[in-house]
């Protein structure tokens, strides 16, 4: 089945080509994820879903949203706001616990916010 994946023109210029076809092509897309403007799981086989690349200094995060709540985009954010981020999610993912629910750390939000870009935040 097809992805319903929506990579915007501003994420494939900083991604590239060669990645952006990946992820249109299933190959580095994930089946399912959660959302990262309003944190429920979606499933971008069965649901039209937007790429949101997060942009710091020196790193970049690739989150995904349900189409619905964000478009595609691209976002710049602190290289902190990043690095906490992937130390947050390094830390969920180091951690088994199956039967407990996600740990979700505040909502790190960047200075300029405007309507319908995507804040920063763990899940």
């Amino acid at each position: 089945m097809p992805r319903m994946l929506d990579v915007s023109d501003d994420v494939r210029a900083e991604i590239g080509d060669e990645e952006a076809d990946r992820l249109l092509a299933g190959e580095s897309a994930p089946g399912s994820y959660d959302c990262t403007s309003c944190r429920t799981p979606g499933d971008c086989e069965q649901e039209r879903t937007s790429t949101v690349l997060f942009i710091g200094e020196e790193t970049a995060v690739l989150a995904f949203a349900h189409a619905g709540c964000l478009p595609s985009q691209v976002v710049k954010v602190t290289e902190e706001q990043l690095q906490g981020a992937v130390r947050s999610i390094n830390a969920d993912q180091a951690r088994p616990q199956p039967d407990q629910a996600p740990h979700r750390p505040e909502q790190a939000a960047p200075e300029k916010v405007a309507p319908e870009q995507a804040v920063l935040g763990v899940t």
